[in-house]
């Protein structure tokens, strides 16, 4: 004689020579996984304002607007965000190469790391040439991403 079991939602049947008997009530878990959680990637960039009482190296706005400093050839945009930075480097802050940290250890009269663009991203700009063809460009290091001691 041959049986075959099924599991419903809280009562199993078992089919026995095609007739359906229930046997028991048998409570079972549902499990439903779900998405790990992405990790964030720790940000290095220390963004400051004009109100900001940042001492140490930061990354201070700065916009640029084309017209205001004569550059009218300029289509698009009229203006962006350069940023700049700005600030102290004390011992070992935000250092960007082991040999300013060790320059600075062996020879403390030497000259202390300066705050200075770490990474620096590309804008596009449309503008009319110099025989007044318009002209799309992509322009490295227009904007600063990120500021460190060097």
């Amino acid at each position: 004689m041959s049986s075959t079991a099924f599991s419903g939602l809280f009562t199993s049947f078992v089919l026995v020579c095609g007739r359906r008997k229930a046997f028991q009530k048998i409570p079972y878990l549902v499990v439903t996984p779900q998405q790990p959680k992405s990790r964030t990637r720790r940000s290095l960039r220390l963004d400051c304002n004009e109100l900001s009482n940042q001492p140490l190296c930061c990354r201070y706005p700065l916009t640029v607007k084309f017209e205001e400093i004569g550059l009218n050839f300029i289509l698009a945009p009229k203006s962006y965000e350069a940023f700049y930075c700005h600030g102290d480097c004390p011992y070992l802050t935000l250092q960007k190469n082991a040999h300013t940290h060790l320059a600075t250890l062996s020879s403390p009269n030497t000259v202390q790391p300066c705050c200075g663009p770490r990474k620096m991203k590309n804008i596009t700009m449309i503008y009319f040439d110099l025989n007044l063809n318009v002209v799309v460009a992509n322009l490295p290091g227009m904007v600063v991403d990120r500021c460190g001691c060097s």
